[in-house]
């Protein structure tokens, strides 16, 4: 099994690990600091030993540019594309924010499919869809909580479960996250009726 060094420090950009295995142009290590694609979250790119890192995939593989030239055995260095990574923490901790005050405004809903990356948070839940008004106020409510520096905390309980959680807020997720809001900016938020009762949610960053 990996271990996901970036559990333990999501900052963390660089490391020195061991190839266990390789099939083609994929490698497994020991440890990486690559997320590995879940939670509705990319998977890293970046390099191991210079060659380009493209995506994760599930167990844990790093999918290369081209087959590497070395071998199982031997400690490699690697190192994440922070370009994408970071603005990636942003917008999955902006997501939880955005979807309290949606569901505090709007819902109950309930959440269908949610996809993050450096870009944007897309998600899906079906739900009446939100009046002007209530967009407004939605907008408002996660940039106002997001503009008062408050602390983002990630938990892990007796079950091994993780929690994030950010004052009043708290929600199961095993993704990447900023430690504070101050850190995220000013979001932007476009509602989308996607007919029968689905209601797409795209949060963007205003300097990304």
């Amino acid at each position: 099994m990996t271990q996901k060094l970036y559990l333990e420090d999501m900052y963390r950009q660089e490391f020195t690990a061991k190839v266990i295995a390789i099939e083609g142009n994929k490698v497994l290590l020991d440890q990486t600091c690559f997320f590995i694609q879940s939670c509705g979250q990319s998977g890293d790119c970046g390099e191991l030993n210079s060659i380009r890192v493209l995506e994760t995939q599930k167990g844990d593989w790093h999918l290369l540019a081209k087959e590497p030239t070395f071998k199982i055995g031997d400690m490699i260095p690697g190192k994440i594309d922070w370009s994408k990574r970071y603005p990636t923490m942003r917008l999955h901790s902006a997501s939880h924010i955005v979807e309290h005050f949606l569901q505090k405004t709007s819902g109950p809903g309930k959440m269908l499919k949610t996809s993050v990356n450096h870009k944007r948070d897309l998600t899906d839940y079906t739900m009446p869809f939100p009046t002007l008004e209530a967009q407004q106020e939605i907008t408002r409510c996660a940039n106002e909580l997001i503009s008062k520096n408050t602390p983002i905390l990630i938990e892990t309980d007796e079950k091994g479960y993780r929690h994030w959680r950010c004052g009043e807020i708290q929600m199961g997720c095993g993704g990447t996250h900023v430690k504070n809001t101050s850190e995220i900016g000013v979001v932007q938020i476009m509602f989308e009726d996607k007919g029968g009762g689905i209601v797409r949610v795209t949060t963007t960053l205003q300097n990304p």
